[in-house]
């Protein structure tokens, strides 16, 4: 490569870059440099405007350098904040995140499913809003809350949480108590499986570390899942009793 050429046309403060900066450059490239700046017979003061450019220009670039980092450190502060897994977060923390998520998750998931049923009830006048259909809505807006309260570590949100636990666990016995008396056995594995998988939530919710953090005393524990089967069981003998 021609250094020549190509640095004729550089500034005095260009110049000056390559020469005080030797390691970033091929040898070839500082000798020329430093001919050309040889050459060129700047006084005193033009050498002094040359060091002072390249000065700014490395206070600039320092600038450039610590925004970057700055927001680089928000950025990765943030991602740590939502991250579950991150190697920085106590494992009770962890927990309590993943929960979040994972049911979060779910939530979206199942929206995305009924959202044909949804739009239907809200659109359609054929829609029949019935207690039974105002019912089926409360967990629309109830499970979200229950999410959020649950993610920021309140009260309410672990007891909302305590009881969605118990009452799909409970459903689950229920429709494979159901199948096992009317001989009907579709989607039997599964519901034991998701009996299996809310069972083994309430178990980590219930233990002592998360519990500690909700301030939920082991007896308001028991208390949330008894009063929940209770009414689930009510409920379900109401319903037969009117059949």
């Amino acid at each position: 490569m021609d250094f020549s050429e190509k640095f004729k046309t550089y500034s005095n403060a260009d110049l000056l870059r390559i020469i005080e900066n030797p390691n970033d450059y091929r040898a070839q490239a500082v000798e020329v440099a430093k001919n050309i700046f040889s050459d060129r017979n700047l006084s005193e003061m033009e050498i002094q405007t040359a060091k002072n450019e390249l000065e700014i220009a490395k206070e600039e670039k320092i600038k450039i350098e610590q925004e970057k980092t700055a927001v680089e450190n928000k950025v990765k502060s943030i991602f740590d904040r939502i991250n579950p897994v991150s190697s920085k977060i106590p494992t009770t923390e962890k927990t309590i995140r993943i929960i979040s998520i994972l049911f979060l998750g779910f939530y979206l998931r199942q929206l995305y499913i009924d959202f044909d049923f949804w739009k239907f009830m809200f659109t359609s006048s054929y829609a029949d809003w019935g207690l039974d259909m105002i019912l089926h809505f409360l967990p629309l807006i109830a499970y979200p809350i229950g999410i959020v309260l649950f993610y920021q570590k309140k009260k309410l949100g672990w007891i909302l949480f305590a009881i969605f636990f118990t009452l799909s666990a409970v459903s689950a016995v229920l429709y494979v108590i159901f199948a096992i008396i009317f001989d009907f056995y579709p989607l039997l594995t599964s519901r034991i499986l998701i009996f299996a998988f809310f069972v083994g939530m309430i178990w980590i919710i219930c233990r002592e570390k998360i519990r500690t953090i909700y301030s939920i005393s082991k007896r308001t524990a028991i208390l949330t899942i008894i009063v929940t089967i209770t009414f689930i069981g009510i409920g379900n003998i109401i319903v037969y009793l009117l059949q």
